[in-house]
């Protein structure tokens, strides 16, 4: 991807935050148990790229282009978490760990495959 992982991460936890309600810089501190001055960095350069939009120390909101770059990561992560799980019966919390690394290394045949797989 285009991103990096750790700012990768950053979008798809602003995303699973969006349907919670107001996505504050503490609340992604949390989720990601990173500190605040991590977080604000992180959207600095997330702004600076056009995914994210933030008034000094408010709230965070995806920008539709953020959104759909959220979306595609997450989906990667779903589909090779539940690869890893359905296919080879790792468990839910390994899965769930190796596929937040494997979504921002993994070339986009073997992603399709995993997609397409069918047993």
């Amino acid at each position: 991807m285009l991103l990096g992982e750790s700012l990768e991460d950053y979008l798809e936890t602003l995303l699973i935050l969006e349907g919670t309600g107001k996505i504050r810089c503490v609340d992604v501190a949390n989720r990601m148990s990173v500190s605040k001055p991590s977080v604000n960095k992180a959207m600095n350069v997330l702004k600076e790229k056009g995914y994210v939009l933030q008034e000094s120390y408010g709230d965070i909101h995806l920008t539709d282009a953020g959104r759909e770059l959220a979306k595609s990561v997450y989906h990667r992560h779903q589909t090779i978490s539940n690869f890893l799980q359905d296919v080879l019966g790792v468990s839910a919390e390994n899965a769930d760990e190796d596929a937040c690394h494997i979504e921002h290394v993994i070339s986009d045949e073997t992603f399709e495959k995993m997609e397409n797989y069918r047993r």
